[in-house]
């Protein structure tokens, strides 16, 4: 079963800590109001400078159910040269796309459609209010727990009330299934998929469904922007194993549903629902990969919601140096980096949102290192604190299960 792998910038010869995981809550839609406000600490944690998050069994941990990570590994094609990844443990499905595909070289310089963007200020992109009683109108926004692991991810579907669905990246290869019955549950058309960045815990579920499921549902269009190949092999090589494995399924697909060439400003249309694009991926010097997140803004009956991805402090720093954040009348934001050491206070400062997306497992909610609450090296306390601050009295946190707000 897949897990994280947490913290491992500590001194050399130090033995890894080994974590239990409390699993999420129920399904319950669960909102955090008046009457269980956060309770801001003084606590003042550390952090390291990047918390890596990936498909590995570095420390021998195991969930709760005792079943083993998947791995995400390097497939040796047929020719005898790299190809893709695949999450070890289950099964061939995504080997046999990748090899029936030919050499990874291959998927990898499968072409992008350049399209011309429809692009526009900050500001300018929203949605009429129809229903001043609910923030979706007719949709709603489901922000959805890990059921496979106690793993952190980010998988979001907005329901755009004419049948429509806006997916936000989709979790880990393992959460594929799941994702997949969701979406056709909700009627199986997603107008735009958003992909952050390329994290496993964050597109990792896109790849599957693509490799296993393609054809079962319509998606529209795919929205992404990555850097070259070298550069994640240069940074981070599980990183660039997974870019590889999302090219093969990229390969798959009809080209013109692919849309890696998208810039800062271009809005994308999704029924009564509009999308803005914040920024290209960023290349920072420090949390290479988070840093290359990009920020979305969705607009849907006249409610804006910021995702910010894994954006971390330099990415946020980017941002609002290339941008006024004011002006996108912020109602909702996604808590960036699963809600602790991500951009800093200033950027939500500048959002100003009234409500809080927590993408946020029990135990980094809890900065829980193995030996209870507060053990953990997570920033976890440093966010909520920013959050008392804002005056912020309503958070969904996937801590207690699928979150839904309609």
């Amino acid at each position: 079963m897949r897990i994280d792998r947490y913290w491992k910038q500590a001194a050399a010869g130090l033995l890894a800590m080994m974590m239990f995981m409390t699993a999420g809550g129920g399904m319950d839609s669960f909102a955090m109001t008046d009457s269980q406000p956060f309770k801001a600490q003084g606590q003042a944690l550390t952090a390291p400078d990047k918390i890596i998050i990936k498909d590995d069994q570095d420390h021998g941990q195991s969930s709760q159910s005792g079943q083993t990570a998947p791995v995400i590994q390097q497939i040796q094609s047929t020719n005898g040269q790299a190809g893709g990844a695949q999450a070890a443990g289950q099964g061939g499905g995504a080997q046999t796309a990748i090899q029936d595909n030919g050499s990874q070289a291959a998927a990898a310089s499968q072409p992008v459609i350049q399209a011309k963007a429809q692009v526009a200020g900050f500001g300018e992109v929203s949605t009429p209010k129809t229903d001043t009683s609910s923030l979706f109108g007719a949709g709603r926004l489901t922000m959805f727990a890990n059921h496979d692991t106690n793993a952190q991810l980010l998988s979001v579907i907005i329901e755009n009330g004419e049948g429509g669905l806006i997916v936000v990246d989709g979790g880990w290869t393992n959460n594929a299934e799941y994702l997949l019955n969701q979406i056709k549950q909700k009627g199986g058309h997603v107008k735009a998929w958003l992909i952050t960045h390329p994290d496993s815990d964050h597109a990792g579920a896109l790849a599957d469904i693509l490799y296993k499921h393609n054809g079962e549902i319509t998606i529209d269009g795919i929205y992404y922007s990555f850097h070259e190949d070298s550069w994640y092999a240069e940074k981070d090589a599980e990183v660039a194993n997974m870019v590889a494995y999302l090219k093969g399924a990229f390969a798959l697909v009809p080209q013109n549903t692919l849309h890696g060439d998208i810039v800062s400003g271009q809005v994308i249309d999704a029924g009564p629902a509009k999308i803005q694009v914040l920024n290209k991926a960023y290349k920072a010097n420090s949390d290479f990969v988070n840093n290359s997140s990009v920020a979305y803004m969705v607009s849907l009956n006249g409610t804006n919601v910021v995702f910010l991805g894994d954006l971390a402090r330099a990415g946020g720093e980017m941002l609002m140096a290339d941008h006024d954040l004011r002006a996108l009348k912020c109602d909702v934001v996604q808590l960036a980096h699963h809600g602790q050491n991500g951009v800093d206070f200033e950027v939500y400062k500048a959002l100003r949102p009234s409500v809080a997306l927590w993408p946020t497992p029990q135990w980094l909610w809890d900065n829980d290192g193995g030996s209870g609450a507060g053990t953990g090296p997570w920033l976890t306390q440093d966010t909520k604190n920013w959050m008392v601050r804002l005056g912020i009295k309503t958070s969904y946190c996937i801590k207690d299960g699928d979150q839904v707000i309609e």
